[in-house]
């Protein structure tokens, strides 16, 4: 007998590691719809009274700071001892700097608000990037296959009620007369909610026979290489190139929300509880899409999560200029629906193009041709969210959502053309000619 090896996990190890990963990750995904970037940070920046413009950088920033993220820290990420500090560490720091944000941003200057708001941003999007890469080595090696795909779709429904339920349960605690104090309580419950999801995950007990097989890096990782390697490879297909520019144009459906934020801000920065109601109205478009978007491309395709996706994103912002027009936006249980389908519609974007890049690609190529495209999409955010927020700032907060309105359009058209992902009968997507 060899009594070298090591022994197996006890059930109930196993089974209290399983509670311990879905209750973390379902904390977590509730305390990001609380104090989500794309609605409640702009919503608070832009109660404070800081100027418009910034507020449509907040994503970008968020979402640089993630790609940065993982460009730089995924090498590290090869043992389980390491991928649990990758995400109980960067839940507590979000919620750190999100406590901190709550507590002084009514006592600073406008360039100091601009600059903490502008940190929190990069800060939560490092932290982001992180806790991803730690999360998959982590469900890749902890949890059984069998009940990796039943608990995403899991923690996104029941992450989905809960927060309904919190905001709804605490929307009149610390009423104040000031815009900023009138909304805070939702950032509190979500910074609540990242603190204890780091601090569940702490609890769980990883073994060494865990070790992905992956070896420890031997060469110093050079991202700048890994991207031009990426461009070469992606480049090289035809159907890469399509989904490239689809990549792209779905910019303008998943960076819509800090827009929408603006425009709804206009009308309902002072309102009583209004951002507890966007919440829930966003929170309700996770649920929603959580069911019909996993059902749809389980039972259909992909490709039709992504242009349906793309047509509710369109629907929703020829809603919020119908509502304008007609006087309706002023009521902030119509413009919370307006943000419920912009919610559905942008998750199922993410989620189809998601999807959509797994299921046409080969495993070796699969992170080249990622990170080309979250490049680039990055890249072309930033530029777009710049114009877009100067627009906001020295025209009017409606010229935007026209503007996406069209570009969600033009996203739904080419999503059309993408090549369907290994259609049956017919050579892999990667392979064909299209």
């Amino acid at each position: 007998m060899d009594h070298t090896e090591t022994p197996k996990k006890p059930d109930t190890v196993e089974n209290r590691n399983y509670q311990l990963i879905f209750w973390s990750g379902a904390l977590q995904t509730i305390g990001g719809q609380l104090v989500n970037p794309r609605l409640v940070l702009p919503f608070l920046y832009l109660a404070l009274g800081a100027p418009t413009i910034i507020a449509g950088l907040l994503l970008p920033f968020v979402t640089g700071a993630r790609l940065i993220a993982e460009i730089f820290v995924s090498p590290f990420i090869n043992r389980v001892t390491r991928a649990k500090l990758a995400v109980y560490v960067p839940n507590i720091l979000t919620g750190a700097v999100l406590a901190i944000l709550a507590l002084f941003a009514t006592d600073l200057s406008q360039t100091m608000v601009v600059l903490l708001f502008l940190i929190t941003a990069i800060v939560m999007g490092l932290c982001q990037g992180v806790t991803s890469l730690g999360t998959s080595q982590i469900y890749g090696t902890s949890v059984p296959e069998g009940k990796r795909n039943r608990m995403v779709f899991a923690q996104a429904t029941v992450s989905g009620v809960l927060a309904i339920l919190v905001v709804w349960a605490t929307k009149d605690l610390l009423v104040s007369e000031k815009p900023m104090q009138r909304h805070i309580v939702v950032m509190w419950c979500g910074v609540i909610a990242m603190f204890a999801a780091g601090l569940s995950f702490a609890g769980v007990r990883l073994f060494e026979d865990e070790q992905p097989a992956a070896p420890e890096p031997t060469k110093k990782p050079k991202p700048l290489a890994e991207l031009a390697t990426g461009f070469k490879t992606g480049m090289a297909y035809p159907w890469y190139r399509k989904f490239l520019l689809a990549r792209l144009l779905f910019v303008s459906v998943e960076l819509a929300m800090p827009f929408y934020t603006i425009h709804a801000a206009t009308y309902h920065v002072g309102t009583k509880h209004s951002l507890s109601y966007f919440v829930i109205g966003a929170s309700a478009g996770v649920v929603i899409g959580s069911v019909l978007w996993g059902w749809l491309s389980g039972r259909i395709s992909v490709k039709p999560v992504m242009w349906l996706g793309c047509l509710i994103s369109t629907l929703s912002a020829v809603l919020a200029l119908g509502f304008t027009f007609t006087g309706y936006a002023q009521n902030v249980w119509l413009y919370a629906a307006v943000i419920l389908l912009l919610s559905l519609g942008g998750n199922g974007v993410i989620y189809g193009r998601y999807l959509y890049l797994i299921e046409v690609t080969k495993k070796q190529e699969r992170p080249y041709l990622v990170a080309l495209g979250d490049v680039c999409a990055g890249l072309v955010g930033i530029v777009f969210a710049a114009i877009l927020g100067a627009v906001a700032h020295l025209h009017d907060p409606i010229t935007p959502i026209f503007v996406l309105a069209v570009l969600n359009l033009i996203a739904m058209l080419y999503a059309f053309r993408l090549p369907p992902p290994n259609p049956k009968g017919a050579a892999p997507a990667h392979e064909s000619s299209v």
